[in-house]
């Protein structure tokens, strides 16, 4: 959600014609608040890949458990 706004945000000021280039300000916050959207993007695919991994390892030990203890 909070990179959606950041977009929004981004393109917005692009629209009203703040850049980079505009002045200090416009530099400034674009790379202030673009170096912490990349921040929060690398954490929050970092959460994902976690979470798939945390749950194939879950679905693992079902069938290690069902194999070892269930079966016959």
């Amino acid at each position: 959600m909070f990179l959606g706004f950041q977009v929004y945000e981004f393109t917005s000021f692009v629209h009203e014609g703040l850049t980079l280039q505009t002045n200090l300000f416009g530099s400034t916050f674009f790379i202030l608040t673009g170096f912490h959207g990349g921040h929060v993007l690398i954490g929050v695919l970092w959460l994902v890949t976690l979470l798939v991994y945390w749950h194939f390892v879950d679905v693992v030990w079902i069938v290690i458990f069902t194999v070892v203890y269930l079966l016959q």
